[in-house]
């Protein structure tokens, strides 16, 4: 009987490591996340990007399908010519 008291508190143990490591490995993401946003992004840009992931999300409730790859290309081509005055 005293081992599966072991058992149960080695796989509760163990349990708790890989939360704890997931946890932190998620905040280090988040984190990583921020500062590039930080150093790289402009209201400009996030503007752009909303706009670009309304359009997408609008064409495939419209489609009721996955976009492709060029589909997606074009309306961020699209969105950027709108935004930033690109030819």
């Amino acid at each position: 009987m005293e081992q599966y008291y072991w058992f149960i508190l080695g796989t509760i143990f163990g349990l708790a490591i890989a939360v704890y490591f997931f946890v932190s490995r998620e905040e280090k993401i988040e984190k990583s996340i921020k500062l590039n946003q930080k150093v790289f992004s402009t209201k400009k840009l996030d503007n752009a990007m909303e706009a670009v992931v309304d359009r997408i999300k609008f064409k495939i409730d419209e489609q009721k399908r996955e976009l492709t790859e060029d589909e997606k290309n074009e309306i961020i081509r699209q969105c950027c010519k709108e935004k930033f005055n690109l030819q």
